[in-house]
């Protein structure tokens, strides 16, 4: 009978897998939608950062007004343009590169990292362009 199912067994391995390693990615991450960002951008920003990691030109088409553009494809050489005294707000198009900018930062030693799911994809406030 196993063997009748065996292609199902790999599958389901391979879901549980992949499951897996997207809870250890933020894992010390805390993860956000594009509606709990609406209202943090209303209070008191001056404990807060708001990063932009998708690339120049994708930011120049339409960003968030409140948001700093630091390409994830820089990062790693420009991350001191980013406090750490303060939380750290990351998004980008879908959430995929926020978190992988998250787990950047955070083997760099910050401590504060919020992740936007959803990225610009789900954001439906204002954009500067």
């Amino acid at each position: 009978m196993l063997k009748k199912y065996w292609h199902i067994l790999i599958i389901a391995i391979f879901l549980l897998g992949a499951g897996a390693y997207k809870a250890s990615m933020a894992s010390g991450i805390e993860q956000i939608n594009t509606d709990e960002l609406a209202v943090l951008l209303k209070e008191d920003r001056n404990e807060t950062f708001f990063v932009d990691v998708r690339e120049v030109q994708e930011f120049k088409e339409g960003h968030i007004p409140e948001m700093t553009n630091v390409p994830l494809s820089s990062l790693n050489e420009n991350y001191t343009d980013i406090p750490q005294d303060k939380e750290v707000v990351i998004i980008c198009r879908s959430g995929n590169r926020s978190l992988q900018a998250a787990n950047i930062l955070k083997d760099l030693g910050y401590s504060n990292i919020t992740n936007v799911t959803g990225g610009m994809q789900k954001w439906s406030g204002e954009v500067t362009r």
